[in-house]
């Protein structure tokens, strides 16, 4: 079961979209210098499944796209969990964003989504507004994958 530890509006992680954020606890990475090391617990914060509908519809006129900041503890349970709630946001005819922070490129189960951050945060590299990080975001169309961390870049 997937918890959350808080929600907000942002137009910083998805270039062109304005983006409801909600902060998935569980996050397995333990990157140094982690800038929110609380999500690193799996029973922190509140269970989504029963505020999911409510955070929606609360902020519905003021986002493009639902981006989950964190993919829980990486078990089947959570990621059919996430895609359950990756289908609601589609069927409202907006978008979904994943920001992985695992090292990985774009999984099978993650085609769902129409982007996908991956990358742990590496300090000597930098984030995404970095020319040199290792972290990228994919904008997935179609089942075809396209690389656009450089719009962060502009």
């Amino acid at each position: 079961m997937l918890r959350y530890t808080e929600f907000g509006i942002s137009h910083l992680e998805v270039p062109g979209e304005s983006n409801l954020c909600i902060y998935i606890s569980g996050c397995p990475n333990k990157c140094k210098n982690c800038h929110y090391p609380e999500l690193q617990s799996t029973d922190y914060g509140e269970i989504l499944s029963e505020h999911f509908q409510n955070i929606i519809e609360l902020y519905e006129s003021l986002f493009t796209c639902v981006c989950f900041m964190g993919e829980g503890d990486l078990s089947k349970q959570s990621r059919e969990e996430m895609l359950y709630y990756v289908n609601l946001v589609k069927e409202s005819g907006l978008k979904a964003c994943l920001y992985s922070g695992r090292d990985v490129y774009v999984e099978n189960w993650m085609y769902d989504f129409d982007y996908v951050k991956t990358g742990s945060y590496k300090e000597e590299m930098g984030s995404l507004y970095e020319r040199n990080t290792n972290q990228r975001l994919y904008h997935i169309v179609n089942n075809n994958i396209k690389d656009i961390t450089e719009r962060f870049w502009a």
